[in-house]
């Protein structure tokens, strides 16, 4: 059972549901349209600010003996990854905003730039789920894609909602067999990154539609 939470915790990490985010919203929406060039170049680019940056400083952090652990299990040793990912995130939402992708995928960054802020908050006294905070934006984007009939193949709605749902219950499950959180925090980090994610796509896709 722990080699199973391990690879969950590997395949569903954090710095990769940005990328995945930013891919389904363009490759399953009227973007995609703009041709598979555009969304390759567009999730390089993600991937480049918000895996590759973040992962050599995480990196150097522990090679400069900051932090004791890659995996960042110490809760007091969070802050400066968590402000390097913080940092990173704003470097995409510029990127997209830039990109003229101010609508979903703008709204998807903004909703993990709050809850990245919240988990840092709540982290001097907490240790929230940042696992489960990125799984819980990732499906906070497809189920307010579906709520806004953003996704365009409908017929893959249902396929995308459950594969969500059953890979935040892994990651979940993995997380609390791993002994790294108890339910609350799991549970919580879901929560947190879920609403906002919803909350500001909504926002950012009904201003755009108004403009």
């Amino acid at each position: 059972m722990k080699l199973f939470a391990r690879i969950c915790s590997t395949i569903f990490h954090p710095l990769i549901m940005a990328t995945v985010g930013i891919f389904l919203s363009l490759y399953f929406s009227y973007m995609r349209m703009l041709g598979t060039e555009y969304i390759t170049n567009v999730s390089l680019m993600v991937i480049f600010i918000t895996i590759a940056i973040p992962s050599l400083g995480i990196l150097l952090l522990y090679k400069t003996k900051h932090i004791k652990s890659i995996g960042l299990v110490n809760r007091t040793e969070r802050t400066l990854p968590y402000l390097l990912f913080f940092v990173c995130y704003v470097a995409a939402t510029l990127f997209l905003w830039f990109a003229n992708l101010r609508g979903m995928q703008f709204g998807f960054f903004i909703g993990g730039l709050v809850a990245i802020l919240i988990d840092l908050l709540v982290n001097r006294w907490w240790k929230i789920s940042v696992h489960m905070t990125a799984i819980g934006c990732l499906a906070g984007l497809i189920f307010v894609m579906s709520y806004m009939q953003y996704i365009m193949y409908t017929e893959y709605v249902p396929y995308l909602q459950v594969a969500v749902v059953l890979a935040a219950g892994a990651l979940g499950t993995s997380r609390i067999i791993l002994r790294r959180h108890t339910i609350g925090q799991v549970c919580c980090g879901f929560i947190n990154g879920f609403i906002w994610v919803f909350i500001s796509c909504l926002l950012a896709t009904t201003l755009q539609y108004i403009k």
